[in-house]
């Protein structure tokens, strides 16, 4: 498992100047509302130095150079004060080039998302199925069911394989090299302002750059 999880690492391709401009978002919220509470911009909360620049969301599209994945975006994502907590692993169909019943236009991709911000976590596919009324009219449909519940929370699981002298949940020296390889590069052009930090509003999805991508991977 551990030389699997390199190996990965190791087909990524390397973050270049061009591509850090063009496949990752930084952002930093400003004023809004989640449900029923306001929340203040990132830079006026207690604490917060705004000339540090600090980023409250981050997203990257990455890309595995091997023929298994070769054409698949991996799209990375995650934020503060965002519309509803949410951490899960969603994996969007390829639309079909054409639409073979003559519709005017795309039906929503099929998903399959596996929510790991529930207990017990669940898997959920979600699917286009016949209308009530015509044949030919498509309506989305969710498949979903419960995973088994873990019997210890996951970071509890890592310190138990460590006492018990199994390295398998832990990170291999390489396994951070081939991460940081990847990551650094993102980093210094952040530092760097070569990314601009945009502005989203608290209780929004992000960024509207981030969610104009949003269907491309999960």
């Amino acid at each position: 498992l551990r030389d699997r999880k390199v190996s990965v690492l190791r087909a990524v391709a390397s973050p270049t100047r061009e591509t850090v401009k063009k496949d990752t978002v930084r952002g930093r919220y400003v004023a809004g509302s989640i449900g029923d509470r306001e929340v203040p911009s990132y830079v006026d909360e207690d604490g917060v130095d705004p000339d540090k620049r600090t980023e409250t969301f981050a997203q990257v599209t990455l890309h595995v150079d091997s023929w298994r994945w070769a054409g698949v975006p991996f799209v990375l994502r995650s934020g503060k004060a965002l519309e509803r907590d949410r951490q899960e692993i969603a994996i969007w169909f390829k639309p079909v080039p054409h639409l073979a019943f003559g519709q005017s236009e795309q039906p929503v991709q099929n998903v399959l998302r596996l929510r790991l911000d529930s207990s017990p976590e669940r898997l959920q596919l979600e699917l286009n199925a016949n209308g009530g009324d015509d044949l030919f009219d498509l309506a989305p449909l969710a498949l979903d069911t419960e995973l088994a519940p873990a019997s210890l929370p996951a970071y509890a699981h890592v310190l138990l394989n460590v006492l018990r002298g199994d390295p398998v949940l832990s990170i291999r020296g390489d396994e951070a090299e081939e991460a940081w390889r990847i990551v650094g590069p993102i980093l210094d052009a952040w530092r760097a302002d070569e990314v601009p930090l945009v502005d989203y509003e608290a209780g929004s999805e992000g960024p509207a750059s981030a969610r104009a991508g949003s269907s491309a991977a999960g």
